[in-house]
């Protein structure tokens, strides 16, 4: 046994703070200032800046939203970021990232994640999300001010900053939804107007001293591993029992896929994003090269959903997390067949969440996943209660390396 203690450890310092400063700056789309739904919001970020890291993960969008339709309306559950439609990422030539229907897919990781007191208190704050089966109301001819972090997407989900000082330059794409599908009302597109739109960005610059050792340390090669997300969608037309669709992904690391069934037609007034349906599913598993993921189906013994929930607890890595906070089940709609997001007992939380990695690993690593090149990756259902038509958003989180070369300045992408 030791005979002192961490108290008597006094050798035992913190280094001294570096040399950097943090910088506040904001950055105003490239293309307007004033936008309606279903128009896209682009903005430019640096480039060539000299010893500067963007921190993504304190960094968020802010703008003012108005409601000119002549009554109110309210937000889905998750407030405004509910009302994206897709976000991409291109550095220069490449695509970074492209995540279609990324509301469907943030609705879905907003009920596994956020708990109801985030969602009445912070989250309702910040961009409009509530407790409830819908969001924060919007009175007619009124704003509201909301600001929102680019969640899920690979900078922001990444462990470490950005460089700002390559030669190419990051350009962020938001597309906004239509108003038919992401809001609930009987808005237009153009009775909707987003406005003093901003991404609050907040930046590292480094001294040219520290900036030289992180350099050295790098070996010349600044290399960022980041989750991200690719889409497919199918459609499972109405007293159809199976779905056996052929996603198209091809990455060389498929960590987990997340699918979630809504109904096919989207209605004005009601949920359509976030309202997920069970539809009487018996059994569900990913066909890679041939091979079933998992290799014994996950299935829904009496409709009640307990093993889907424990299997998407599993991929969470929150299966013994008895803390763990989520709204999933919130009102027990997480098994329902299949509502028409009219009211609360309508909309349902429905999702599968199929883990594929083979090792429990420290985010980051590349060596969990399941290389799909070259291989025909197939999402294989049957159901039993599909009285109506549906899509079904099947979403293949992997993982991308990105890294920029110290000499040349230039980035390249691995997928």
């Amino acid at each position: 046994m030791s005979a002192t203690t961490k108290k008597l450890d006094y050798g035992d310092v913190p280094p001294r703070a570096s040399s950097s400063r943090a910088i506040r700056t904001e950055v105003v789309p490239s293309n307007g200032n004033s936008f309606n739904m279903n128009q896209t919001i682009i903005f430019d970020l640096p480039s060539n800046v000299s010893n500067t890291f963007w921190d993504a993960q304190s960094s968020y969008v802010r703008l003012n939203f108005a409601n000119g339709n002549g009554a109110p309306l309210n937000f889905e559950s998750g407030g405004f970021p509910a009302c994206i439609r897709r976000i991409e990422m291109l550095l220069g030539g490449q695509t970074l990232c492209s995540i279609d229907n990324y509301n469907v897919l943030y609705q879905m990781m907003f009920d596994l994640d956020a708990s109801q007191e985030f969602r009445k208190n912070a989250g309702k704050k910040l961009f409009g999300a509530h407790e409830g089966f819908e969001g924060e109301a919007v009175a007619n001819a009124t704003n509201v001010s909301v600001a929102f972090p680019l969640a899920l997407t690979p900078i922001v989900q990444s462990s470490k900053y950005w460089p700002l000082f390559g030669r190419e330059p990051l350009r962020i794409r938001i597309e906004l939804d239509t108003s038919v599908r992401s809001l609930n009302g009987a808005a237009t597109d153009a009775e909707i107007t987003i406005s003093e739109v901003a991404l609050v960005m907040y930046q590292l610059e480094l001294g040219n001293d520290v900036m030289s050792q992180v350099a050295s340390a790098s070996g010349g090669m600044f290399r960022l591993a980041m989750p991200s997300y690719q889409h497919h969608q199918a459609t499972l037309a109405a007293q159809a029992t199976s779905v056996a669709s052929t996603v198209g992904f091809s990455m060389s690391s498929l960590n987990r896929v997340l699918v979630a069934a809504r109904r096919q037609t989207a209605v004005a007034a009601n949920n359509f994003i976030g309202n997920r349906a069970q539809i009487g599913l018996v059994e569900a598993n990913i066909n890679i090269g041939g091979v079933k993921y998992p290799q014994i189906s996950i299935k829904d013994r009496t409709n009640n959903s307990a093993e889907v929930l424990a299997e998407a607890l599993v991929s969470q890595r929150a299966l013994l997390s008895y803390g763990h906070v989520s709204s999933i089940n919130d009102g027990g709609l997480f098994s329902l067949t299949s509502g028409d997001g009219s009211d609360a007992a309508n909309t349902g939380k429905f999702l599968l969440d199929i883990d594929l990695e083979s090792q429990r690993v420290e985010a980051g690593s590349l060596v969990a996943g399941i290389n799909c090149i070259g291989q025909v990756v197939q999402f294989e259902a049957t159901y039993t209660a599909n009285a109506n038509a549906h899509v079904i958003d099947i979403f293949g989180e992997h993982t991308i390396m990105a890294q920029l070369d110290m000499q040349s300045l230039t980035w390249q992408i691995a997928v």
